[in-house]
């Protein structure tokens, strides 16, 4: 306990040291970059950063690429309550259903991801798999209940991947990196109508015996999870094309190869191999019709993931398994404007398809599929009861034909915005969210049906204060979530596994983040999330995910040079998914201190050093104890034509 509250005293009063000195330094100079853009994810609207009633976080293309990020979730670890659960290697590789994802204020699969407006996950997974790290423009964060607006998924918060528009001057990028655990090379072209960027990740493997060192409440145990990584790779291909002034059409396809090796103990010795492949596909129209107030996404999204089981014991293949997943989804909205503009009411129809089928081959083989419709209803209307009091109400009625049961769910909302002068804003949030099970849930592994699970659904409520000056911000939020029916993972006496409404899932935090650009070439960050993540299992609360959260930066840049230090600090987090010689072990603490340095030879030209987990500290990423990479460091050139 004592270790902890350091922590969080230190993180206090760098916070704190940095309000003060801020207050002193560059008052009343010219702004030395854009501190409040736009959002247009939070009201479905163009909006400015202070006149959002909702805790909001955007990452520019620039930032994406100064810290030498490999993926879009990784960029985002700085983001405060934010973080992403991998399954192993900076490129974030899936096995099989396992998927990595995105979690926002320590809810697991309550995050829902869009790549331009329009949606990206499948089966309660999200992903930004498919969207190279130069395609993107920016990344919108919107935390807390977004259901109202955005349906399903939406629980706990928003992700929006923007990329970038065609148009401009013709030209494109080449790339190629090198690493002691990832490589890759990548191109992109841009032309007036068309953009395309495509990458190539390798991904070396990850030994079993760096596993070891793991502390538990019982001590220092030696078996964690039994499964290492081979080496692998993937592709991601991007391509977005202007049809006409109003009409984008969007594409993304990754595809991964990856082997995942289980140990019988760490002397090497081989049991099992499994070998994946994953192959997604998402193709979007989106339609902005700008001043006639219409706006209008088409989106599909197909997934398909193989895998093989081969045991070195027969030497043979005994298991081949196959998920087939894609949606459709249509969203049409339209916003009217009132009182000159002062007010607006925006307006919505969402029908969307979700399509599942499962196979296994084996002596008992089986094959399921199910389907499931859903179709919304959404408004949201925003009301300037004063020159500086905003209210706006919305609601949203969804109707599920599922599988196993129909399901209706009305969801009301109401957020009010005091602007207490042209540089702070107060704001208030009451919203209810839901997140249907999906529908691959309805059946056990061994291809049995059983009863309908019933939504996760509750109410979350905030209330923060953002403050924008300059080359300043600071914002500070609190919040209480209270979910009901949370979905866990249970065994049946023949130990396959099934998923059940396990109970009511709380948590109650603080979140608070400053950014200060000193002057042109130092800036710094810095950021802190302390809360009570808490799931109820059978009348038994229990902590569910990390209770602290820090985040810290220093950024200078200069002429051609460009350097960062970033650390991330993530506390003991919830159960470990295994048994640790019949006892159960807690996940212990997640560090990361990484830089990257950026040196600018000529115009166009950037070669980049980037080091990673500098401590070398054992990372377990999620509750299955799959280890993060160890120091790893990558150095990368491009060049722009």
């Amino acid at each position: 306990m004592g270790k902890k509250w350091m922590y969080v005293c230190s993180a206090a009063c760098f916070l704190t040291a940095g309000a003060a000195v801020s207050a002193m330094a560059d008052t009343g100079e010219t702004a030395l970059y854009e501190m409040d853009p736009v959002v247009v994810t939070a009201q479905r609207r163009e909006v400015k950063e202070l006149d959002v009633p909702a805790s909001t976080a955007l990452v520019t293309s620039k930032e994406l690429r100064d810290t030498g990020a490999v993926s879009v979730f990784d960029a985002l670890s700085r983001v405060t309550g934010f973080n992403s659960m991998s399954w192993g290697g900076g490129a974030t590789p899936d096995y099989g259903m396992s998927t990595s994802r995105a979690t926002i204020r320590g809810f697991d699969k309550g995050t829902l991801v869009l790549v331009n407006g329009a949606p990206v996950n499948l089966l309660n997974y999200n992903t930004a798999a498919g969207i190279p790290v130069d395609a993107v423009e920016k990344v919108e964060i919107v935390k807390g209940a977004s259901s109202v607006l955005y349906g399903s998924e939406a629980l706990s918060g928003v992700v929006n991947i923007i990329t970038k528009k065609p148009g401009g001057k013709t030209g494109g990028t080449i790339g190629t990196s090198y690493g002691n655990y990832l490589s890759s090379w990548d191109t992109g072209f841009n032309a007036e109508k068309v953009s395309v960027y495509y990458q190539r990740q390798f991904i070396d493997g990850i030994s079993l015996t760096s596993r070891r060192g793991l502390s538990s409440k019982s001590g220092t145990h030696s078996v964690i999870s039994p499964y290492g990584l081979d080496k692998g790779k993937n592709d991601s291909l991007f391509m977005t094309a202007q049809l006409t002034d109003h009409l984008n059409l969007n594409w993304s396809y990754y595809e991964q190869e990856s082997n995942r090796p289980r140990y019988t103990d760490y002397s090497g010795k081989r049991s099992i191999l499994y070998r994946y492949k994953d192959i997604r596909n998402n193709v979007n129209l989106v339609y902005d019709g700008g001043d006639n107030g219409w706006k209008s996404v088409l989106a599909y999204n197909k997934r398909r993931s193989h895998s093989n089981k081969y045991t070195y014991s027969s030497g043979t293949d005994d298991i081949s398994e196959r998920y087939d997943m894609y949606s459709w989804t249509s969203d049409t909205q339209k916003q009217w404007n009132f009182r000159e503009g002062r007010d607006y009411l925006v307006t919505g129809f969402t029908f969307s398809r979700e399509n599942y089928h499962g196979m296994k081959s084996s002596a008992a083989g089986y094959y399921n599929s199910t389907h499931r419709n859903n179709i919304s209803l959404y408004g949201s209307y925003s009301y300037a009861a004063a020159p500086d009091f905003t209210v706006i109400l919305g609601a949203r009625g969804q109707h599920s034909a599922d599988y196993a049961k129909d399901k209706n769910v009305f969801l009301p909302q109401i957020q009010t915005l005091y602007k207490l002068n042209a540089h702070t804003s107060w704001f208030m949030n009451v919203g209810k969210s839901f997140q249907m099970p999906a529908i691959n849930q309805y059946f056990m592994k061994n291809g049995t049906s059983f009863n309908a699970l019933k939504p996760q659904e509750g109410w979350t409520y905030e209330t923060g204060l953002k403050w924008i000056y300059d080359a300043a911000s600071f914002k500070v939020s609190i919040y209480h979530m209270d979910i009901q029916n949370s979905f866990a993972w249970k065994k049946n006496p023949d130990s396959t596994d099934y998923l059940s409404n396990a109970g009511d899932f709380r948590n109650t935090g603080v979140e608070a983040e400053y950014t200060k650009k000193i002057n042109p070439f130092w800036s710094w960050h810095g950021g802190i999330s302390i809360s009570n993540p808490k799931d109820n299992d059978n009348g038994v609360w229990k902590q569910d995910n990390a209770r602290l959260q820090y985040t810290a930066g220093v950024t200078y840049e200069r002429e051609k040079w460009t350097a960062n230090v970033n650390y991330l600090y993530l506390g003991d987090r919830q159960t470990s998914y295994y048994l640790i010689n019949g006892m159960v072990s807690d996940i212990p603490s997640y560090i990361n201190l990484s830089a990257n340095v950026q040196y600018r030879p000529a115009s166009g030209q950037r070669v980049t050093l980037t080091l990673n987990n500098i401590t070398g500290h054992v990372n377990s990423v999620n509750q299955y104890e799959n280890i993060d990479l160890p120091y790893n460091w990558q150095v990368a050139y491009s060049i722009d034509f």
